[in-house]
């Protein structure tokens, strides 16, 4: 999985054995310390495969405050970044009797990351509002179509049926564009599961739900690591 790293540069200026204590009490999977570098990190769950998955990683040195998160490659980067970045400011706050630390190693992270959110929501506003545009001109004309040979004679029940088989792949394109996000694919996956005795076949779903395999695993990992299930081989 792949892992990004923030640095802060900060000056020591107090032993940080009193520091790994303090964090001791804030529900931290592991802490290891040594004179030059304390660091803590958080795992959260393991996932289909049984590998740990790093929530993340915070290394204490004696010129820099070291954040390393990791981020699946089917989610988007700077969600991870948006939802970890008050985590990491708490952390800095918490350490702050014992470094100094610099802020201009700090606001430009901030700042960058504002600019590429922004960035990326008029993107793909611009890229969503164009497809979806597309395809319900698209879908408006096959159903137009579609009408007007309801009202035709028998002898176009052929081209009837042709039109009505297009129109609904293109229905299932239009619902796969504005359909299953990641909120309903969890409540349903969950929905899933406990009408199933707390077990799930992935391509029983898959079929039953029209959602791709890889994207069934995927709302999987995803109620792993918010807790809401466990694989049955960690009970």
């Amino acid at each position: 999985m792949p892992e990004e790293k923030i640095i802060t540069l900060a000056k020591q200026k107090k032993n940080l054995k009193t520091l790994s204590t303090l964090l001791g009490g804030l529900g931290f999977t592991k802490i290891a310390y040594s004179p030059k570098v304390l660091a803590v990190e958080k795992i959260k769950g393991r996932d289909l495969k049984g590998r740990p998955y790093l929530e993340y990683r915070v290394e204490f040195r004696p010129k820099s405050i070291e954040f390393t998160y990791s981020y699946s490659a089917k989610r988007n980067r700077l969600s991870r970044v948006i939802s970890l970045m008050p985590i990491y400011l708490n952390i800095l706050q918490v350490a702050e009797d014992y470094y100094d630390v610099n802020p201009t190693s700090v606001f430009p992270q901030i700042n960058n990351l504002f600019s590429e959110v922004s960035k990326m929501l008029d993107r793909d506003n611009i890229e969503l509002s164009t497809e979806l545009t597309q395809f319900q001109t698209k879908y408006g004309e096959l159903n137009a179509k579609y009408e007007d040979l309801v009202r035709s004679s028998e002898g176009n029940t052929r081209i009837l049926l042709e039109c009505e088989r297009k129109r609904d792949e293109l229905q299932k394109q239009l619902d796969h564009l504005t359909g299953m996000g990641d909120d309903l694919l969890k409540e349903s996956l969950y929905n899933w599961i406990k009408l199933h005795g707390g077990t799930i076949d992935v391509r029983e779903f898959s079929k039953a739900n029209s959602v791709a395999v890889t994207r069934v695993e995927e709302g999987l990992d995803m109620l792993i690591r918010g807790g809401y299930i466990r694989r049955r081989f960690e009970e």
